[in-house]
């Protein structure tokens, strides 16, 4: 049997490479800055709240998933509370 230690892995990012991570994972923006998959642009991704996501508000993705995570302090201490 082998043992994997669980490592914990955070990424900070520059609001300038936020379009290439987002384009990284199969996403784009619409002409409503809102991010949407690439392959169908009419399909507009989701926070955990169920909420539509701009650029501007995207502060990152939780692991194991495709939920979008708003950079707010409301979203992030949903966030910490479902984890």
């Amino acid at each position: 049997m082998v043992e994997r230690n669980s490592i914990n892995t955070n990424i900070t990012f520059d609001k300038s490479v936020k379009k290439d991570i987002l384009a990284l994972l199969g996403k784009d923006i619409n002409e409503d800055n809102l991010i949407v998959e690439k392959t169908d642009l009419e399909q507009k991704v989701l926070t955990f709240e169920g909420e539509e996501i701009s650029l501007e508000e995207f502060g990152g993705i939780q692991k194991g998933s495709e939920v979008f995570i708003k950079n707010n302090l409301v979203s992030l201490i949903k966030l910490s509370k479902k984890v």
